[in-house]
């Protein structure tokens, strides 16, 4: 009656052939094929991704900002006088 839904994360980890191991984000790994290690270790990685997303994010809108403030004609004229 009510299908219920499978909880997977947005990647995979593969393990390389000199022990490394890569991102792939196009797969999706179901939490349901995890062993307990395993998701632990997912679960470690979903939260770096997350961080390293919300960095992004943070130096995007900050980017932004900062080319806002440089083409504002009121911030242009406060430097040309020297006042910023």
């Amino acid at each position: 009656m009510f299908e219920k839904e499978k909880v997977c994360f947005s990647f995979r980890l593969i393990d390389m052939g000199n022990g490394s191991q890569v991102i792939d984000e196009s797969i999706k790994t179901p939490m349901d094929a995890l062993t307990p290690e395993m998701q632990a270790e997912y679960m470690e990685v979903h939260e770096q991704l997350a961080f390293m997303k919300m960095i992004q994010k943070n130096d995007r809108r900050e980017t932004e900002r900062g080319r806002k403030l440089v083409r504002n004609p009121l911030h242009r004229l406060a430097c040309f006088c020297g006042l910023a």
